[in-house]
């Protein structure tokens, strides 16, 4: 949420590699530049229960991949959000140690 009035969620687009904040809620990725890298912040660096959103768009067959900075996400070091050329979208909430995704 904004952090502000916690009646609205953020929203941000990139085309390249990107570190999510705490300001971050919604990701929008368009992979049309190469492979992208969604770096995560450490799991138990944010409250449990924090929810990052993820979409990937469908204008490349390159790659959007969520990477956290420490910790693993479903037991893995990395998570793709989708498949190449395909709209996808990826939901992580915190256990306080490591991510689990949604999909």
């Amino acid at each position: 949420m904004s952090g502000l009035d916690n009646t609205s969620f953020t929203y941000r687009a990139v085309t390249a590699a990107t570190t999510l904040t705490s300001n971050d809620y919604i990701l929008a990725v368009s992979p049309s530049g190469g492979n992208v890298v969604v770096t995560v912040p450490d799991a138990s660096t944010v409250i449990p229960g924090r929810v990052y959103w993820v979409r990937r768009d469908a204008t490349a067959t390159n790659t959007v991949t969520l990477t956290p900075a420490a910790g693993l996400i479903d037991g893995a070091s990395s998570k793709a959000v989708g498949s190449a050329g395909a709209i996808g979208y990826l939901a992580i909430v915190s256990d306080g140690t490591n991510w689990i995704s949604f999909q």
